[in-house]
């Protein structure tokens, strides 16, 4: 209880004759999951047929030098899948195997039902801070109805929840089960519209793996939109509207189509270059066109935060790029200490840019409102386009345009209300 499950590296994999014809599904999601697949040579010939490039490892008798044992006290293996036939004998290789897993505090799996279970768990962004202890002695006997909209901002989706009339026990657990598209309502995530005793309404954020988030641009835009549709706290009757976030005090700005919604521009506060406050491992005042070494790749960086950390690449070919590879490797650099929203971009003229955007927490997404005004900062800081001008930023899922001045970065964009309706959980 209370492991923390390592969610990359290396898996070991030695089964008994009995438990071949199981293991090869079960291996797959390991490495569908991006896990370095270890086997010894009978059990990695299985495991091809299911197209996993396994590294064969010798047993302990065949080599002194390159074995099992000094596989796992390489530090390179994170779990260990071993199963072997009915007994204990200590000369076994599985005793060994087992006896060196405990000795280097390493997961070792000795059933497939277990081996699989993990890979479910792993598979399914459950963490520690998105699961929820509950008291059996006290658990309710219905189901809770909860009353959701979901909304867009050029193709950034959310499902909203007002907490000024309904009570959110646990959003992290919530953002997880609700944002998968085949089993949930589908999204980037879940934002709460709450009070605040420090402006108009509160808005708190969490990603698809649960992790809260400081801060969304386009989804502090739905926000707006959402207060407004609602007439929550006479809202109408207000030129500007404000929303507290964890990066701070927001001031939004509505403009309407025949009594509605359709866009808001929203006041994202001053760029902030700094590296130690974006942050980034990096010294000097700025980080701009820093060469550095991402993966087994050199690229040239500038960072900044707009509220939450931002990593801003200038290339060719943002449409052809492995961004499922090269994005993860961006996020969970150390470079980057809280992890880092990563945008590969290129430059289309002096106010026009084209941006791919990865999300830490939700991967690629259609859109990112701080993404786009983070690459603005960042093409101004490079020399390609000019401060006080409006820069279009062109995503997946749509344009906004951005403001970059000495004071602060105007984002104005759109926001629309997808469906509204009502889950038991």
């Amino acid at each position: 209880a209370g492991y923390k499950m390592k969610k990359k590296g290396g898996v070991f994999i030695t089964v008994r004759n009995s438990d071949k014809g199981e293991i090869g599904e079960i291996a797959k999601k390991y490495y569908d999951l991006g896990f370095k697949i270890y086997a010894t040579e009978g059990t990695a010939a299985v495991l091809g047929k299911y197209g996993i490039d396994a590294v064969s490892v010798k047993k302990i008798h065949e080599s002194d030098s390159n074995n099992t044992l000094t596989l796992i006290e390489s530090g390179k293996i994170q779990y260990v899948i071993s199963t072997s036939a009915k007994g204990r004998i200590p000369s076994r290789d599985s005793v060994k195997i087992r006896r060196k897993t405990v000795e280097r505090n390493i997961p070792c799996l000795t059933s497939l039902d277990t081996a699989n279970a993990l890979a479910d768990c792993l598979r399914s962004r459950y963490s520690q801070l998105s699961t929820e202890l509950v008291d059996i002695n006290n658990m309710r006997d219905s189901k809770k109805k909860l009353k959701f909209t979901k909304m867009q901002g050029i193709g950034n989706d959310y499902i909203y929840f007002s907490t000024f009339d309904q009570e959110i026990n646990n959003p992290e657990a919530l953002a997880v089960r609700l944002s998968e598209q085949h089993f949930g309502i589908g999204g980037d995530g879940v934002i709460l519209v709450c009070p605040s005793k420090v402006a108009d309404a509160q808005m708190k954020m969490y990603n698809r793996d649960g992790s809260e988030g400081k801060m969304c641009g386009n989804g502090i835009r739905c926000v707006g939109k959402f207060l407004y549709d609602h007439n929550m706290l006479d809202i109408r009757e207000k030129d500007e509207l404000t929303i507290e976030t964890l990066s701070g005090i927001k001031t939004l700005k509505a403009f309407t189509s025949d009594g509605v919604v359709t866009r808001l521009r929203v006041d994202m506060g001053k760029a902030i270059l700094n590296p130690a406050d974006i942050p980034v491992a990096l010294d000097g005042d700025k980080v701009v066109n820093r060469a550095v070494k991402i993966g087994e790749n050199e690229y040239n960086i500038t960072c900044v935060s707009m509220g939450n950390p931002h990593c801003v690449v200038f290339m060719d070919g943002i449409d052809y790029m492995d961004i499922e590879t090269i994005g993860p490797e961006f996020e969970n650099n150390p470079l980057f200490p809280e992890r880092v929203n990563t945008e590969f971009v290129s430059v289309l003229d002096d106010h026009t840019i084209k941006m791919r955007v990865w999300e830490r927490g939700s991967g690629e997404t259609w859109a990112c409102g701080t993404g786009a005004c983070a690459v603005a900062v960042a093409a101004c800081e490079n020399g390609f386009c000019k401060k006080g001008e409006d820069i279009k930023v062109k995503l997946k899922g749509g344009d906004l345009i951005i403001n970059y001045t000495d004071d602060t970065v105007y984002m104005t964009g759109n926001a629309d209300k997808v469906f509204e309706g009502e889950i038991e959980i």
